[in-house]
C-alpha cells in the first residue's frame, strides 16, 4: 500500500467563496443607498437589517465599516449643524408662550418684593419705636 498524498482541489471553493463574498458587498451598498435614498439613518443596525446580513460581518470587513462609520459621522455633524442652525424649532406661538410666563413671573416677583419692602418698613419702624 503506498501512501500518496492527494493534492487538493478547492479553486472551486475559493471560486465560490469569493463569489458569495462579492454577491454580500453589493447587498451591503445596495442598501446603504437605499437608506441614504431614503434619507434613513445609516448605522449598523440598519444597514445590517436592510441587507439582510449580520453585523459581526459589516464589522469584519475594512471596506464596508470604515464606509458605514463615515456615513454615521457624517449625519452626526448634519444633526449638530441643523441643530446650530435653528434654535430648538422655536416657532413663534412658543416664543410668545414663554414671554407671556416671563411676565407673569416677573409681576409676581414684583408683588412678593412690594410685601417684602412693606414688612421692612413695618419691623424697622417697631425697631425704632422700640429705642
Amino acid at each position: 500500500m503506498s501512501k500518496k498524498a492527494w493534492e487538493r482541489n478547492t479553486v472551486g471553493l475559493v471560486a465560490h467563496a469569493q463569489l458569495r463574498k462579492e454577491e454580500k458587498c453589493k447587498l451591503v451598498e445596495g442598501a446603504i443607498t437605499r437608506l441614504l435614498r431614503d434619507h434613513q439613518t445609516v448605522n449598523f443596525n440598519t444597514v445590517a437589517k436592510a441587507a439582510g446580513v449580520s453585523k459581526t460581518y459589516l464589522y469584519s470587513q475594512p471596506q464596508l465599516r470604515d464606509r458605514i462609520e463615515a456615513l454615521r459621522q457624517q449625519e452626526r455633524e448634519q444633526t449638530v449643524r441643523e441643530r446650530v442652525a435653528r434654535p430648538l424649532g422655536k416657532t413663534e406661538a412658543a416664543k410668545d408662550l414663554v414671554i407671556l410666563a416671563k411676565e407673569r413671573r416677573i409681576k409676581e416677583l414684583e408683588e412678593e418684593n412690594r410685601k417684602l419692602k412693606q414688612q421692612l418698613k413695618a419691623a424697622l419702624s417697631k425697631a425704632y419705636e422700640l429705642l
